[in-house]
């Protein structure tokens, strides 16, 4: 006894070999696979057409709600009426009128279906059988776990294996579990082979979920094998995966899907994985947390425990699925957002750097024709602008390779240094301190042309930078109003969390007094909220000392200035009390760096 499993095709081809087979030494066939997989969906389309093609037709019968063997019976003749052309043939008009006249349906179904006919039935079913031409005819009976009579195994495969044997019919089962042999000897006399059923995805994606996507035109990689890729993650079921559409097109109308700032393959993959955890959860199922706290590290399954971390990441929009509810278009697009996002900490244009570097690793093994077409991927790197400044070093390195080499003339040096600007001011990290804290070490590893190019973008950068702030201060000494104080405190919380916080320092104490003067209640609390929380926390321990005397000119200028109200007043007091303990703790902060300082001297 055989069980196997097989997709579609192959289910195919095995059932077409089952028809062939001698009537005599036949057994019957059953179809398992899991509930909503397809099964009935493929007898009634797929396997009809085949079977078509070799004269053979499929006479597909329900079980649900059937008891007895009567019931199994009518379904069958009632499936097959009008009778065959063997009946009207070989009976001749004695045995016509006897069918018509005599013969009592032996139950309501059977009245009501041959009653269209004209024809009424007074005999046992079993007396039509030989008027039923079964020889090419496989009988399907669907349903199987749906009835009462289907789940007494002696009765019903008693009645299957008389069917078979007595009758000559080619019998398949359809059920979603396979049938155990172990305990009744007569599902293994009435059996000959079980095939388990897996859905063909390909085929399920297109009659179950294309109709019904949203895919959008500009996407630059293909929605469609990374839907069907997340499907063959886990095993899945049609009913699942029509629940789970709502939600994977709510991630497919997301902006994330073709940010082409992402890469690609790095969307396509975090897209099929969101489908396969969307299906999974429709049909009631999570991803399980792994058990690792009693094993070796050498022992732990990571990649359960990265799935399940994944899963993490979308599992609270993801989880009405589990309860057969819906999903919130805004929590999924959200979550997917995030998703995405966390997948894929990289750009498109560091992951071409990075690409492009590992290639020029092996410049030694390379042709013309290899280096020619990195250099013309270099160049289109360069003309995006959008890689991160942690890949200048590696950029401006095999950029002046180029040129040594003779693939580049110096024109590209003058796109190099655009293209550098342009990527310094997309990136937020990017600052002249950063660049240059790096270059004694970038001399040393990629040569000092190399660090003197770094050098000359960091004063670049270092002179926007010096504009910038001198347009803003000037800025905020002209537009000063009651409401200034939110703005400003919230330019400066920015610029502490910066790679820079010292630039907080280029605002002049009397753009901060002017601010909290004419502040309105909102403006003064905000500006004191800052004082109160943030300053007292200044990262940057080489311009403290600066911090300190930044903050003690803001509080004398305070003292002079006074207030406009009586409310104003009292607020100004709660401000000048939080800069006065934001400067005891900076002081003390410097008392701690200088003690270290002389510890470690």
């Amino acid at each position: 006894m055989e069980n196997t499993e097989m997709q579609a095709q192959e289910v195919t081809e095995a059932i077409m070999s089952y028809m062939q087979c001698d009537s005599i030494c036949l057994q019957a066939l059953v179809l398992h696979g899991e509930w909503g997989s397809g099964k009935t969906y493929y007898c009634e389309h797929d396997l009809k057409d085949a079977l078509k093609e070799i004269d053979v037709k499929t006479c597909r019968v329900s079980l649900f709600g059937v008891n007895n063997y009567d019931e199994a019976i009518n379904r069958v003749i009632a499936s097959r009426l009008p009778l065959s052309d063997k009946a009207a043939g070989s009976a001749g008009a004695a045995i016509s009128a006897l069918i018509k006249n005599v013969l009592k349906a032996g139950s309501t179904f059977m009245r009501n279906k041959i009653g269209d006919l004209g024809i009424q039935l007074s005999l046992k079913p079993d007396l039509l059988l030989p008027f039923l031409d079964m020889k090419k005819v496989l009988v399907i009976f669907d349903d199987c776990e749906r009835s009462g009579f289907a789940q007494d195994d002696r009765a019903f495969f008693g009645f299957v294996n008389n069917m078979v044997e007595n009758h000559g019919w080619h019998v398949m089962l359809v059920r979603n579990c396979p049938l155990s042999f172990e305990d009744d000897s007569s599902v293994e006399k009435a059996v000959m082979s079980q095939i388990m059923f897996e859905p063909d995805l390909q085929e399920l994606y297109r009659i179950v979920a294309e109709p019904q996507l949203n895919i959008p035109k500009q996407a630059d990689f293909n929605i469609d094998k990374s839907i069907i890729d997340g499907l063959k993650r886990f095993l899945i079921n049609a009913r699942a995966l029509s629940r789970s559409l709502p939600s994977i097109n709510y991630a497919l109308g997301t902006s994330v899907l073709v940010d082409k700032n992402i890469d690609s393959r790095g969307r396509a993959k975090a897209f099929s994985d969101f489908v396969g955890y969307a299906v999974l959860a429709s049909a009631g199922k999570t991803p399980t947390k792994p058990n690792t706290s009693n094993k070796a590290v050498n022992m732990i399954d990571y990649s359960q425990v990265i799935e399940y971390e994944n899963y993490l990441l979308i599992s609270e929009a993801l989880a009405p699925l589990t309860e057969g509810r819906d999903t919130s278009s805004s929590a999924v697009m959200s979550s997917f957002t995030e998703y995405v996002l966390a997948k894929n900490p990289d750009s498109a244009a560091d992951i071409e750097a990075q690409s492009l570097t590992d290639q020029w690793h092996s410049l030694r093994a390379m042709e013309d024709h290899q280096v020619e077409l990195l250099a013309n991927r270099l160049e289109d790197l360069l003309s995006d602008g959008q890689y991160s400044h942690r890949w200048f070093p590696e950029i401006i390195k095999i950029s002046l390779d180029l040129i040594n080499l003779g693939f580049w003339d110096d024109s590209n040096l003058d796109k190099l240094y655009v293209s550098l600007e342009l990527a310094a001011s997309c990136d937020p990290q990017c600052n002249a301190n950063a660049l240059r804290q790096d270059i004694p070490m970038f001399n040393g590893f990629y040569g000092k042309d190399v660090g003197q190019i770094l050098d000359a973008l960091a004063t670049s950068i270092e002179n926007k930078e010096e504009n910038q702030d001198l347009i803003r201060n000037r800025f905020w000494l002209s537009k000063i109003d009651q409401n200034t104080g939110v703005a400003l405190s919230a330019f400066f919380e920015e610029i502490i969390k910066s790679q820079c916080p010292r630039k907080i320092l280029d605002v002049p104490a009397e753009c901060v007094v002017k601010t909290i003067y004419e502040g309105a209640a909102d403006s003064q609390l905000s500006l004191q909220s800052f004082f109160h929380s943030c300053m007292k926390n200044y990262p940057d321990d080489q311009s403290v000392k600066e911090a300190v005397e930044w903050l003690r000119n803001i509080d004398a200028k305070l003292d002079e200035t006074g207030s406009k109200s009586r409310m104003g007043k009292l607020r100004t007091k709660w401000i000048q009390k939080d800069i006065g303990e934001a400067i005891e703790v900076l002081n003390e902060s410097t008392q701690s760096i200088s003690t270290d300082s002389d510890v470690e001297m």
